[in-house]
């Protein structure tokens, strides 16, 4: 039998604070499977493990409860889990590997505030064509729908995977044959936002039906994006 190589996870650059679990799933191309479930103990110092010498595949997430070996899925009329991810393919071929652990941010938290209506007697929806992530930390295509009633001061939050597309729509339900939907994809890639970072910004989202504008602001950014809409 050919001896393995061995693994050294290194967690040191893990901000703890935000990261406190993690599943941890390995794939190899020779059929090889591992998991295990850590905890930030584990993060406190290499985390070893025993591979064949051949490619695998390693996935480390954190917030995903419904990760398996067939990556993360969205329950449709969920939204999606506070993902975090570190996704590498290892080439293990000598005595032993050692790998940096960093996890990204693969959600955006997005915060719709109603003005100028009645919220009070609406569902907000937001539908998109992301339902989660595969192994290899891509995401993956299927129905998504997130159906939310906006709070006392006309507020939702929803938390979104990484988007491959500028078709997620939101949706106002108020219960008349007069609902509304705005193409907020679109208005978000007209901001610039980028879906393929390394970490997700999150977003804020102002309706004002009053004046009929969309406001849009991405954290970390000073500029506030305005696109007017037709009612």
């Amino acid at each position: 039998m050919q001896c393995p190589c061995r693994l050294m996870l290194d967690f040191s650059e893990v901000d703890t604070s935000v990261v406190t679990s993690a599943a941890l799933v390995m794939t190899g191309t020779d059929g090889f499977e591992f998991a295990d479930d850590l905890s930030d103990d584990d993060f406190r110092h290499d985390y070893i493990v025993d591979i064949p010498k051949t490619s695998i595949n390693v996935g480390i997430w954190s917030g995903a409860e419904t990760m398996a070996y067939g990556g993360v899925k969205i329950p449709y009329g969920e939204d999606c889990p506070p993902v975090y991810s570190h996704i590498s393919d290892v080439e293990a071929s000598g005595e032993s590997v050692r790998e940096v652990v960093v996890m990204r941010k693969n959600h955006c938290r997005m915060r719709i505030n109603v003005i100028g209506e009645e919220y009070e007697v609406m569902n907000l929806i937001l539908r998109g064509n992301v339902n989660g992530y595969g192994n290899d930390g891509q995401p993956s295509m299927g129905r998504f729908a997130y159906k939310s009633t906006p709070d006392a001061s006309g507020e939702i939050s929803a938390v979104l995977p990484r988007q491959v597309d500028n078709t997620l729509v939101l949706e106002v339900d108020d219960g008349t044959d007069l609902s509304k939907s705005f193409a907020i994809g679109e208005y978000i890639s007209s901001s610039g936002y980028d879906w393929t970072a390394p970490d997700l910004h999150d977003i804020i989202i102002d309706i004002d039906f009053a004046i009929t504008h969309v406001s849009l602001t991405i954290m970390g950014w000073d500029k506030e994006y305005k696109y007017e809409i037709v009612i």
